[in-house]
């Protein structure tokens, strides 16, 4: 007894090129999950904090970095986070999620380190995407 199949190599290619973009989507949608709860823990005075979170890719080296020095405090909470926000899903939708093993948030504003210590946002962020 035997069995023949015939594989359609542009139907298969058709199906892993969908799968392959339905994983990029959920991927990205798990990101921006975490961007958003990035963002709504980051206080905000000057918004050089929020401004300053970043995603890329493992070992890009990329990173905004705004201090705080002398910019006008009590800034509107919910404008900068938006602008952070639209900012890191821009980052995540550039990023081919499928190839890139690793990514990484990061903020380096200058103080950074002291909010972190203060507000724990990556450590809150990091709990709720368990």
């Amino acid at each position: 007894m035997q069995l023949k199949v015939n594989v359609n190599q542009k139907s298969v290619s058709a199906k892993l090129k969908v799968t392959e973009e339905l994983i990029q989507e959920k991927l990205k949608g798990v990101l921006k999950g975490i961007a958003d709860d990035i963002v709504n823990e980051s206080p905000v005075d000057t918004g050089a904090y929020v401004l300053s979170h970043t995603f890329a890719p493992t070992g890009s080296g990329a990173g905004r970095s705004y201090s705080s020095h002398g910019k006008p405090r009590n800034q509107d909470v919910a404008s900068k986070r938006e602008e952070a926000r639209g900012q890191l899903y821009s980052e995540i939708e550039a990023v081919d999620v499928t190839t890139s093993k690793t990514g990484i948030f990061r903020n380096r504003a200058p103080h950074a380190v002291a909010v972190e210590n203060k507000h724990s946002v990556y450590i809150k962020a990091k709990d709720r995407a368990r």
